[in-house]
């Protein structure tokens, strides 16, 4: 979705709510108990404003209560094409006719400089999860041919890919690193770290079981390209739920478009994201995002919304940083919120004062909100104010209003 939506995506939009309406008997339910007949939406904003959002949780209790699939199915059994799970658990069922993301996917890695003849190396799991058989499909779909990896057996795929000479890697940071270090021991590689060790250029991409692919970058590194062809995507401020301008950063909701087995309407994975302003060096249209985090660790301070990840993203650049804590008050006859990170390192360097102004810099660049910083020992805050949970991350002491 362009912002403002075109008469065309609106069009789209509409037309895919009359026939989820049709078709699914949780969405007719859920648009009768809301009062809102879709022969009377004419806009975005009337989308936006009246129908529910659909969270995860919605779909996890709805399908528990009704199983297998719940009350979202649209389309008789007998009408799947193959099945996917996620976590939840989660029944996907598709249909023949659905793409699964491919065009998305083979647009998102021909940015990325993949082209025909390729080998490409897809280390993501080949199970019921669906995302190693949607990038499995997407690079056969752009000329490649496709090493069907999956996760293990670490020796064997050095083997294979050192073999088929694979050019593309497809899978997680982790995984990669695991395959440097057998390498290494087999003598095949000896070059200093992930990139280096296979030569490789390396991409973010985005997307989610239910709605499948999101976005990915280009060769520019500046923000991933928004190429959800069949999505209509809607980025709003978690606080106010009005539509956010590049620049800011808002909740993911997304619809998707056009007949599915088991259709989502305004789905609200609680994914934020920043929209980067501007145009890409790369000339490619399409809006850009960075994905920030989990809209339930996500605090507004001074005006500007900040996820405890983008923080810990700027200080994992400073080795001898632990843990840390947001601090946010708003002192009594100030105008505006005052913000303290801190820093917990496991020891003092020899100017503390030109580490804090580092981390300052590094921070406000970021997650673009400034804020004092106060170093201390590692130990004097608690342990879960680190990664992955962030639980002890922020302290907000505002009043409420």
């Amino acid at each position: 979705m362009h912002r403002p939506p075109s008469t065309a995506e609106v069009t789209r939009l509409l037309e895919t709510l009359r026939w989820v309406v049709e078709r699914s008997p949780y969405y007719r339910r859920v648009l009768d108990g809301a009062g809102v007949r879709v022969a009377d939406l004419r806009s975005y904003d009337d989308v936006r404003r009246r129908v529910p959002r659909t969270a995860k949780v919605d779909l996890v209790e709805n399908q528990r209560a009704h199983p297998p699939f719940g009350e979202f199915l649209a389309v008789p059994r007998a009408e799947f094409g193959s099945l996917h799970t996620s976590p939840g658990p989660i029944l996907i069922p598709r249909l023949a006719s659905e793409r699964g993301g491919t065009p998305v996917l083979a647009s998102s890695i021909r940015a990325m400089g993949v082209r025909p003849g390729d080998v490409a190396h897809v280390t993501l799991s080949y199970h019921i999860m669906p995302g190693g058989l949607r990038l499995h499909r997407a690079f056969e779909e752009a000329g490649c041919l496709v090493l069907n990896g999956g996760t293990g057996n670490s020796r064997l795929q050095v083997e294979l890919a050192h073999a088929w000479g694979a050019t593309v890697y497809a899978g997680t940071p982790s995984f990669l690193a695991n395959l440097g270090d057998t390498a290494r021991e087999l003598g095949l590689a000896l070059r200093r770290d992930l990139a280096d060790t296979f030569g490789i250029e390396l991409f973010d991409h985005c997307g989610e079981a239910q709605i499948g692919p999101l976005a990915g970058e280009c060769r520019a590194h500046e923000g991933m390209h928004l190429h959800a062809m069949d999505l209509f995507c809607e980025f709003l401020d978690p606080e106010t739920g009005e539509p956010v301008e590049p620049g800011g950063t808002g909740e993911l909701v997304a619809t998707q478009l056009g007949p599915r087995a088991l259709p989502l309407v305004r789905y609200a994975p609680g994914d934020v994201f920043r929209l980067l302003p501007g145009a890409c060096p790369c000339g490619d249209p399409a809006p850009r995002v960075v994905f920030v985090g989990q809209v339930g660790a996500i605090r507004k301070i001074k005006g500007v919304l900040v996820h405890p990840a983008q923080v810990h993203r700027a200080l994992s650049e400073f080795p001898d940083v632990a843990r840390f804590q947001i601090v946010v008050d708003h002192p009594e006859g100030e105008r505006y919120d005052r913000a303290v990170l801190r820093v917990g390192v496991t020891s003092l360097p020899a100017d503390p004062a030109a580490l804090a102004r580092a981390i300052a810099e590094r921070v406000k660049a970021v997650a673009l909100v400034g804020m004092d910083v106060e170093l201390v020992g590692a130990n004097d805050l608690p342990e879960g104010a680190a990664a992955p949970r962030f639980a002890d991350v922020m302290v907000d002491r505002r009043k409420k209003p």
